[in-house]
């Protein structure tokens, strides 16, 4: 087998690794939701968002903006589309606009949102990890506006 084949082997296997990922990600899904219910399976997925923001944690910042870039940033290195950050002082809450998150089929609720609560986790974790942040606050899915999935973080 000459270089150039293992090559062209190797990079039909990448191309190849996403269609895959997605098939297993779909087939996790609904496993998941059939064996634990949509309770638990929300929690489960939560508390990987969790773990990825340990995982990929943040530097601490001194603004919104720079916070958004800094999410934007790792976002952008494991595929998983964008944030835009808006602060409602009067609400004492930060509403995400998160876009591009990749679909797992139909799954979740809304339909399409089955990674929303490993959002929730994450921009929770994330969030958290900040000066001053209130322990109190969780972030929760609100829906779909605009093409984007809100997540509300406050109390």
């Amino acid at each position: 087998m000459t270089i150039s084949t293992q090559a062209n082997q190797r990079l039909q296997a990448v191309h190849a690794a996403p269609v895959m990922w997605r098939a297993f990600l779909r087939g996790l899904a609904v496993e998941l939701d059939a064996q634990a219910g949509r309770d638990l399976s929300v929690s489960i997925l939560r508390s990987v968002g969790h773990r990825m923001a340990a995982m990929l944690a943040l530097v601490a910042v001194d603004s919104l903006e720079a916070l958004e870039l800094e999410m934007n940033t790792v976002l952008a290195e494991i595929g998983w589309g964008n944030v835009g950050l808006t602060l409602r002082e009067g609400e004492r809450c930060v509403v995400l606009s998160h876009s591009d998150l990749p679909c797992i089929g139909s799954a979740g609720e809304p339909p399409g949102a089955w990674l929303g609560p490993v959002l929730e986790g994450l921009y929770e974790g994330w969030l958290g990890q900040q000066a001053g942040a209130d322990r109190s606050f969780t972030a929760r899915v609100k829906g779909f506006e605009n093409g984007s999935l809100v997540i509300r973080y406050g109390r």
